[in-house]
């Protein structure tokens, strides 16, 4: 009998056979062949399904690094096949959780269907008469009264405007004598002297620093609302509003390097400087987060390790990196008290690219890794404490990441040289083993430093639009202004808000031994009317 049936008449065949073998009563036998074929058409949909994602991904690429629980099957079950002794199964996700955490109290889940729209929008009431010829009553044929009304809500778009304030001051005098003229004091404005206000000043950053509205781009919108603005005054007033802001990220630096945990990559920025090829050099923004989700960016005129290594000099505690070679300096000069923890994202990403490859045995890494995180979402989910948590991991992080690394010795010895898992995804497990264990025996220790890389995606959007800093002075500037908005949007709080308050509060004189009080976590705690989630960490 063949193994794959391709035509109706094949399969009218087996019928018949498998039919004569039950009444021959060779029933067991006849099962058998069923399992087999079954077998051998689940077999064949595998091969396919295989090769349709090498093709798709061929195509199209990948847009992220997420590979999901059917593909890893799909990949495990043919390394199998390859390589028996290949693969010794990791528990499956009904054997990680769950775990005996106390029962926290559930958040209410949000309701379905639309939501309804801010109470503090302003409401513009439209008044939709009735025709005029259903006003008159058909009974009496008198006239109808408004009774009520049917309300609706449509949500709709008024274009921003600028607007021009008029201050005038107060002069005062005596009529009687003509004597004691008083008047009003000047009043504060964000720049001296200047025409831009807290709000304007807040938009310019908001737009170029998150939004990636490059200057050229923001003067023609201002253009069409009225009002023409030169790129190099806009360019003015963000070197102002950086000045402003330098007290604030002062403290931000402060925090963060006193933080439990630090957290830190870095992405590169093109400044111009005619002292390079092209007038352009290659500079870098080295992102540091710390506890209460503050980030701080630290600009460096190039891309070596000096800079981190005088950022973290005297840095005591927990930092959390990739393997990147700027860092060993950090960890191995004389008396550092810097103590490294290895980051999960980074590990996993050359596994995943030997799997994109083609080399099968990936699959068993990617797949360990994954229930990692699995482990991770459960203690989120159920909102434990860090000792839980650390219980959580030692109970079912422990035996996985101790399975993985026997696995990698077992094997890296006989690994050829050319091999794709060789230095990426078994060298580095190698190298960082103790860094990346170190999560597991302390709870407040994040898996990865994908908050650090979150923080740090705005810029690398950004850079795509406004292309390069204008010098390494407007370089540290953007550190600056990335600092303030990076720390606040992890508040999750109105970032244009928190921008104009602080801008008109800074300016205004507000005491620096107070400058606590405008951290964004410590702002949004005042403003809660700001606060865009109730999930955000002033809420907590």
């Amino acid at each position: 009998m063949p193994q794959t049936i391709q035509t109706p008449s094949d399969i009218d065949q087996v019928g018949d056979f498998l039919r004569s073998m039950i009444s021959d009563g060779q029933t067991d036998k006849a099962i058998e062949m069923i399992v087999d074929l079954l077998v051998s058409l689940r077999d064949k949909n595998n091969k396919l399904e295989l090769r349709l994602y090498e093709l798709l991904k061929q195509r199209y690429g990948r847009k992220g690094e997420g590979i999901s629980t059917q593909q890893l099957s799909l990949f495990l079950e043919e390394l199998t096949k390859l390589d028996p002794e290949a693969v010794e199964p990791a528990p499956g996700e009904d054997e990680l959780v769950p775990v005996n955490l106390p029962k926290k109290k559930k958040r209410k889940a949000a309701a379905h269907g639309r939501k309804p729209l801010p109470p503090g929008l302003e409401r513009v009431e439209k008044i939709i008469p009735v025709p005029e010829k259903d006003r008159i009553c058909g009974h009496c044929n008198q006239e109808k009264e408004v009774v009520g009304y049917e309300t609706s809500e449509v949500l709709e778009f008024v274009p921003a405007q600028l607007i021009v304030q008029v201050l005038k001051r107060e002069k005062l005098a005596c009529r009687p004598c003509g004597n004691g003229m008083t008047v009003a004091p000047v009043a504060d404005k964000v720049i001296e002297k200047g025409l831009p206000g807290a709000g304007l000043l807040a938009q310019v950053l908001v737009d170029k620093y998150k939004d990636h509205l490059p200057l050229y781009r923001q003067r023609q919108r201002y253009a069409r609302l009225g009002v023409e603005t030169p790129r190099s005054t806009l360019s003015d007033w963000i070197a102002c509003a950086a000045d402003l802001l330098r007290p604030l990220t002062d403290e931000i630096r402060r925090r963060v390097l006193k933080s439990y945990i630090l957290q830190t990559d870095s992405t590169h920025l093109k400044v111009l400087d005619q002292k390079h090829a092209k007038n352009i050099k290659r500079g870098s923004l080295w992102c540091y987060v710390g506890d209460r989700h503050l980030v701080y960016f630290d600009y460096t005129p190039d891309e070596s390790g000096a800079g981190p290594q005088r950022f973290l000099k005297n840095r005591v505690g927990f930092v959390q990196a990739d393997a990147a070679k700027v860092y060993d300096a950090v960890f191995a000069r004389p008396g550092s008290l810097s103590l490294e923890v290895g980051c999960w994202m980074h590990a996993r990403r050359p596994w995943a690219k030997a799997l994109d490859r083609g080399d099968l045995r990936a699959a068993y890494g990617v797949d360990i890794i994954k229930k990692l995180y699995q482990v991770e979402e459960y203690g989120k989910r159920e909102r434990a404490s860090p000792d839980e948590l650390r219980e959580l991991r030692q109970e079912k992080s422990k035996p996985l990441i101790d399975k993985l690394g026997m696995w990698v010795r077992d094997r890296y010895s006989l690994e050829p040289p050319n091999s794709s898992l060789l230095e990426s995804a078994m060298g580095y497990l190698i190298n960082q083993w103790k860094p990346l264990r170190r999560y597991l025996d302390d709870g407040r220790l994040p898996i990865d430093n994908g908050e650090c890389e979150r923080a740090i995606r705005v810029v690398a959007v950004g850079r795509r639009n406004y292309l390069f800093a204008g010098s390494d002075a407007g370089a540290e500037r953007a550190a600056t202004i990335y600092t303030t908005l990076a720390s606040c949007g992890m508040a999750d709080v109105n970032v244009w808000a928190y921008t104009k308050d602080v801008l008109e509060k800074i300016a205004g004189g507000w005491p620096m031994r107070r400058i606590n009080e405008l951290l964004p976590a410590e702002w949004a705690s005042a403003h809660p009317e700001h606060l865009m989630s109730k999930d955000s960490p002033a809420a907590e």
